[in-house]
């Protein structure tokens, strides 16, 4: 059985992506990550994502992904960090059916490669922020249809993704993408890598499509190796014109809460979601709103023209909540990677979490929930938790073998300096 990876990213094609660990500490590919037209199989089941066009749900559409999640899987949905909802518990035969309600629906096309080509990460406030760049929808609808008809653009990797951030409370530099088109002042650059250029509204659609065909030849992604991002814009001639890419933002903004344009944010907590959540999360949508949810990155709902907060049990509604800088994947419950219980280990650690520090539980190595660093990144080992500060879960440990007992006096603790360990045991300065 292929391990069951829950990977932020998009499935093109049926590429591997997920890996157990051998003796040598090297990763052993196997599997591929999860699409719509792309199951994969996992621990309890087969998972199957599908990407709301432009990231907007209507509460009917809501209502039907909360029953086809019933109906085809084992009623467990997760938001992933790029927008997407994934099924879980699907057979072959129910993945398939899946799929086709979704078209029938209007929540995906029926040609695998269409689907795969509409890989935007979108800001979820685009056209509704009035700080946001005003004509940000109109270059969203423009490169989502290009995308749609640019059949000769194949052989980008499957987690391949374009972003379109529109500035305003969700800043530029928050989303991470292979090519981001990004609001800058009162007119836009479109980054690759390490360069950006300068842009007009009206050259942006065939700029990321020249650069999307320069870079479906490179077998790798800017986000993995940003001097590709150079060479792109090199090959198309415009290396000239470009500038340094703007850094990322390091501070997120929090989703949970009153938003701007009469909006309001939910945050799932890590971990999956019982379909009933998702259905009464469309009927508030009606309820207190127009009828209309955007499933956003961050793991965020936005209830379109609604001023109250959803009173649902199981969603994040307060900024100062802690898990709203906790990371975790799936873990032992539904991945044959995870060595531990690893959305339990979060629950119990997150009211110990310091103001402003972040945390990512991992399964495994991979990281799927959370390839950047966090402050406090634990990954899950046979004997315990290793621990990498201030990096990421595919680095090598500082220590080894914690218990959770003594993970819990470290979160309490930090920040504070580490010494060499010793004996398996980190010391403190």
């Amino acid at each position: 059985m292929p391990c069951a990876a829950t990977c932020g990213g998009h499935a093109a094609t049926v590429l591997a992506c997920c890996w157990t660990p051998r003796h040598d500490h090297t990763p052993a590919v196997r599997g591929w990550c999860p699409g719509l037209h792309t199951p994969m199989e996992a621990a309890d089941g087969w998972l199957v994502r599908v990407r709301p066009p432009l990231g907007r749900l209507s509460a009917p559409q809501g209502r039907l992904v909360a029953r086809a999640a019933r109906t085809h899987g084992n009623g467990l949905i997760e938001l992933t960090s790029r927008g997407n909802l994934q099924l879980r518990g699907l057979t072959p035969d129910s993945a398939r059916a899946f799929a086709h309600d979704m078209a029938e629906a209007g929540l995906a096309s029926t040609d695998a490669a269409t689907e795969a080509r509409r890989s935007l990460l979108l800001s979820p406030l685009a056209g509704i922020d009035p700080q946001a760049a005003p004509d940000a929808p109109a270059i969203i609808h423009a490169l989502d249809a290009a995308l749609a008809r640019a059949s000769t653009l194949r052989g980008l990797p499957a987690k391949f993704v374009i972003a379109v951030e529109c500035g305003g409370y969700v800043p530029a530099g928050t989303l991470r993408a292979d090519i981001v088109v990004r609001a800058q002042g009162a007119g836009w650059l479109v980054a690759c890598g390490a360069r950006a250029l300068p842009c007009p509204a009206a050259a942006i659609t065939p700029t990321v499509l020249a650069l999307a065909h320069a870079l479906a030849a490179c077998g790798s992604r800017p986000l993995r190796d940003p001097a590709l991002g150079t060479q792109a814009f090199d090959r198309l001639g415009l290396l000239e014109a470009t500038r340094a890419a703007p850094s990322a933002v390091r501070n997120t903004p929090c989703l949970a809460g009153a938003l701007p344009g009469h909006a309001m944010g939910a945050v799932l907590p890590p971990g999956p979601m019982d379909a009933d959540l998702l259905g009464a999360m469309a009927q508030w949508s009606v309820q207190a709103g127009n009828g209309h949810m955007r499933v956003a990155p961050l793991r965020a709902i936005v209830f379109e023209d609604c001023a109250t907060q959803p009173p649902l049990p199981g969603l994040i509604t307060h900024a100062d909540d802690p898990r709203l800088r906790i990371s975790a994947c799936i873990g032992a419950r539904g991945c044959g990677c995870a060595a531990r219980d690893v959305l339990a280990d979060a629950r119990t650690l997150a009211p110990d979490l310091p103001a402003h520090a972040t945390l990512h539980v991992s399964g495994c190595p991979k990281g799927c929930a959370h390839p950047a660093p966090a402050d406090i990144t634990l990954v899950a080992q046979v004997d315990g938790y290793g621990l990498c500060p201030h990096g990421r879960a595919d680095e090598t440990p500082v220590d080894n073998g914690l218990s959770l007992a003594q993970i819990q006096h470290i979160v309490r603790d930090w920040p504070r300096n580490l010494t060499t360990p010793r004996n398996g045991r980190t010391q403190p300065a």
